[in-house]
């Protein structure tokens, strides 16, 4: 296998706090202690990061707008020359817009749009800021891209979900003064007003649950282009590893080069790359079978 250090990333996931203010009832929660990430040690993160990425995602647990020092963050990433990528339920926007959008670093947001649900009411007026910002970022920050992330297809719940989704789709349609087109064939991902997306996906699985049905053949884009980074510091290959299982080492006591460098993560990778799930959680993991390998496109 490629040593870790001849190849970048697409992007990294940094967890930069594990505390959420909402309980949604699609989320996996952590077991782990509630924690948000020191600047000064992100900055050392950010500092291993740059050889190897271009792009952080503020995400794996947690809501980042939590975050005390989220703007501290947010101007340490262009400082290092780093683009950010930020998701967010949006239930604290109110107070973080105007930061957010002067925010040099900041290329996209993605709004977890199903995070909307309160029990079997809407909070419409948190729909109403999401819609409000982005259409202040169109005029003000037409380069920053926007993701409004709704689950419609083939949902777990379809009929729970589908007259929540046609309320949340009715009223970003009248906002946007669009009719909503769905997703070209194949496609996830439909453009609805400069760079405001419509990202529709399917209900997922969070890996981890060993009761499912094992396989052995499978693929994951896990180490090829991204990998994760936890809030204490605790290096995963997935970007939904919640609890940890799958914790390569941690960069308070290893440079993150030789950590994506062990034995484990080579195993890990090379397995990915031949077809083959190396680790008990992988072969479980119900999310990595819509991927297909590179033999298999």
């Amino acid at each position: 296998m490629t040593s870790a250090r001849s190849f970048r990333f697409q992007r990294v996931y940094v967890e930069i706090t594990n505390i959420c203010n909402l309980r949604c009832d699609f989320c996996a929660g952590t077991t782990r202690p509630p924690a948000s990430m020191d600047p000064e040690f992100f900055r050392r993160v950010l500092d291993q990061l740059v050889p190897l990425t271009d792009q952080v995602c503020l995400h794996v647990m947690g809501e980042p707008l939590l975050h005390p020092h989220l703007e501290t963050i947010l101007e340490l990433c262009a400082a290092a020359g780093i683009g950010v990528n930020l998701t967010t339920n949006a239930a604290l926007l109110h107070g973080k817009a105007d930061m957010l959008m002067r925010a040099r670093a900041l290329r996209q947001v993605n709004f977890s749009m199903q995070s909307l649900r309160r029990g079997e009411d809407l909070d419409h007026d948190t729909l109403e800021r999401i819609l409000e910002f982005s259409l202040r970022a169109a005029e003000l920050r037409p380069e920053l891209f926007i993701n409004f992330r709704l689950w419609t297809l083939q949902s777990l719940n379809a009929s729970e979900h589908s007259q929540f989704n046609a309320v949340i789709l009715h009223r970003i349609a009248a906002a946007l003064d669009r009719e909503i087109q769905p997703p070209a064939p194949g496609r996830k991902s439909s453009r609805l007003l400069g760079r405001i997306y419509l990202h529709t996906d399917t209900v997922f699985e969070w890996p981890g649950d060993l009761t499912t049905l094992e396989r052995s053949r499978g693929f994951c884009h896990a180490l090829s282009t991204h990998c994760a980074i936890l809030v204490d510091g605790t290096v995963c290959p997935c970007c939904l590893d919640a609890d940890a299982r799958l914790a390569l080492g941690n960069i308070h006591d290893t440079p993150l080069t030789a950590i994506l460098d062990s034995p484990r993560a080579r195993a890990m990778a090379a397995g990915f790359a031949a077809g083959r799930l190396v680790e008990e959680v992988c072969r479980h993991c119900t999310y990595c079978r819509r991927f297909k390998s590179r033999a298999q496109r």
